[in-house]
Formats: C-alpha cells, sequence, structure tokens
C-alpha cells in the first residue's frame, strides 16, 4: 500500500493542537540546517501576510497505524517540514518575536517590530486571527512500507539540497543504519569531537569505525564503501555484524575516557576512525597517557612542516602526505604504522 494524498486544509491552530502526536523526528530525518533568527521571522512574516510557504508532507498513521514504523505510537511523522512547524509553534509560544521592522496593511504606519504573540494579540488580535486560521498546504503518506517513506524523503530532499552521504545512507534500511544511528549517540561522537554536526557528520564518523572494526583494520571508508557495508550487512544482520557493533561500543567507552569534551585533537572528521584504530588496541596502561603523546605528536607535526624541505623528520612527511586521502586503506595503514612507531619511543621515554 502506497498512497500520497492532500491532506484535509486545517489551520495553524488545528496543527498547533495536535503537537503531542506529532513525531517530529522520525528516525529517517536529516539532521537539518538550523533556521537562522532571519529565517525564522521570514517565514511568520509570509504567513502573517497571507502569502503561500512550501507544502509540508507527514505520514499519516491515523487511518493506517503501522507499528514497525511508527514506533512511537504518534498519529503523524514529518518527512518534510520540520522547521517550518516548529518555527510556526515558536512564535506561537513566544519564544520567537516578530522582525524589527514589521508592518502589516491592517494597521498601516504602525511598527509591530519586535512583539511576541501575546503582545501581538492583545493589541492587534486581527492579526493573530490572520495567524491562527492561516491553512497550511500538506500531502499525507499512506503506506506500510518503510522503504516508500525513505524514497519520497530522498526525492524531496534531493531536490531542494543535494544530501550527503551520511544522510542518505540514514534514510536507508538494514541493521547496519540503525547501528550506524545507535553508535552516533554514544558519549564520545556526543561530546568529545569538535566539528560540526549539522549535516549528520557524526553518523558518517560512526559509520566509518563501524567499517573499520567490521574489517579488522585498516579499510576503505569512501561513501561507496560505507554504503556497500549497509547493504551488505542487510536487514537481518549476521553474527560477525553484532559482534562488531558490540566491541565498536566497547572501544568508544574506552576513547571517550581518554579525551576531553569537544577536544581539539578531535576538530576533524578524519581524526576520529584513525585514533579509534590507534587507541582501541592499546593496553589499558597505554591509554592513560596516549593523549599527552597525541598533543605532543601534533606540535611535532607543525614544527615539521616548518622545517627547510629534506631536512623534515621522513615518518612525519609521510604522516602528512598520506593525510591527503585519509579514506583510503593505504593512509591507514601509514598513519597508523607512524603513530605506533612514535608512540614506542615516546613510552620508552616516559
Amino acid at each position: 500500500m502506497f498512497r500520497i494524498n492532500t491532506f484535509p486544509r486545517r489551520s495553524l491552530q488545528w496543527w498547533i493542537s495536535q503537537q503531542s502526536v506529532i513525531d517530529f523526528s522520525p528516525d529517517f530525518q536529516r539532521t537539518a540546517r538550523v533556521w537562522t533568527e532571519r529565517d525564522k521571522r521570514f517565514l511568520i512574516d509570509s504567513i502573517l501576510n497571507g502569502f503561500d510557504i512550501p507544502k509540508l508532507y507527514v505520514a499519516d498513521f491515523t487511518t493506517h497505524d503501522i507499528p514497525a514504523l511508527n514506533k512511537k505510537e504518534m498519529s503523524y511523522a514529518i518527512i518534510d517540514g520540520k522547521q517550518r512547524l516548529t518555527t510556526i509553534l515558536a512564535f506561537r509560544e513566544d519564544r520567537l518575536a516578530l522582525s524589527k521592522n514589521f508592518y502589516h496593511s491592517s494597521v498601516p504606519g504602525i511598527n509591530l517590530g519586535g512583539l511576541v504573540y501575546s503582545e501581538l494579540k492583545r493589541d492587534h488580535p486581527l492579526i493573530t486571527g490572520l495567524f491562527d486560521r492561516y491553512a497550511l498546504d500538506v500531502k499525507s503518506i499512506e503506506t506500510d512500507d518503510r522503504a516508500q517513506i525513505n524514497d519520497v524523503f530522498l526525492r524531496l530532499n534531493k531536490a531542494s539540497k543535494a544530501l550527503n552521504g551520511a544522510e542518505v545512507r540514514n534514510a536507508m534500511i538494514g541493521k547496519a543504519v540503525d547501528a550506524i544511528r545507535d553508535i552516533s549517540h554514544n558519549n564520545f561522537l556526543k561530546r568529545r569531537i569538535n566539528f560540526t554536526t549539522d549535516r549528520s557528520q557524526e553518523k558518517n564518523a560512526a559509520a566509518k569505525v563501524l567499517a573499520l572494526e567490521y574489517a579488522g583494520g585498516p579499510a576503505e571508508t569512501k561513501k561507496k564503501n560505507l554504503d556497500a557495508l549497509v547493504v551488505a550487512v542487510g536487514e537481518t544482520g549476521n553474527r560477525q555484524f553484532g559482534k562488531t557493533v558490540k566491541r565498536v561500543k566497547e572501544h568508544l567507552q574506552n576513547l571517550s575516557s581518554v579525551f576531553q569534551n569537544q577536544d581539539r585533537l578531535l576538530s576533524t572528521q578524519g581524526s576520529v576512525p584513525l585514533y579509534y584504530l590507534f587507541v582501541s588496541r592499546l593496553h589499558a596502561r597505554d591509554r592513560k597517557h596516549v593523549r599527552v603523546f597525541l598533543e605532543e605528536f601534533e606540535k611535532a607535526r607543525t614544527k615539521n612542516r616548518n622545517r627547510t624541505p629534506g631536512t623534515g623528520d621522513y615518518q612525519l612527511d609521510q604522516f602528512d602526505l598520506v593525510s591527503r586521502s585519509t579514506n583510503d586503506k593505504s593512509s591507514y595503514t601509514v598513519r597508523l604504522r607512524v603513530l605506533r612507531s612514535k608512540f614506542g619511543v615516546w613510552r620508552r621515554r616516559h
């Protein structure tokens, strides 16, 4: 079963009243760019002035509830339009004010800038009435097939903005996708990393460490390789994969104890899978000292780059050279070899 219907036209007031039964973040939802205050106010301005806004897409579980898809037991799930609906709610709940210079044709010459909803309702109830009665254009999806919802999601987002590998992968189906989502919520990937996650970068890092662990060491971690892992593991998984996920979680727990919150050593995505390979294979007594070593190692790399060509440290030169292709198996192999060699020398001195 698969149908795309035009949802009965409902007012904003109706949608606001339904917020407790709407899943705003189903697991296939991509990590959306955080709207700026300007973006949000422009949307509210458009609504108050009666302009059309892009339609929303929702999964409708009120007519056909599919427990496998509706895990949170909600009436609706947002497929496309989360930012629009949350902005509407923010304005309605006085968490968002009108732009500094806001004028409305119903009260010519009066600047309503900076007012929140309750203030606007007190002074100009006609305008808030227009807001409450504004009807959203909504398409509802009725299906018992998760893949169909994923397909709609991917098509909508590809039409508006190219999805990156992690976002496309997140909308796929299978045990590997579920594991990547789960791993991305690990404390290490939530608190220790120091790079932006507005486009699911933490899920990409999770996919890479999962792929490396599944391979048992250095491996290719390009998009095509990560997608191939998802396909290979499939919807049912296998015994080897189950053990891999368990090991990844254990190793990330160890890495979490090594690194600090928003650690500067983890300021790039490329550092995560490499340090995972390196640190996860260390003995507990060595893990206690490895962060100090890594700080000194990075300082040595910086110093080495400033030396006259041909007079630098050959191993560090090698490390930097292969770092240009961070997802290549050979790059992981060389960088890991250099780290282990340098750490061995460092430990003998400390």
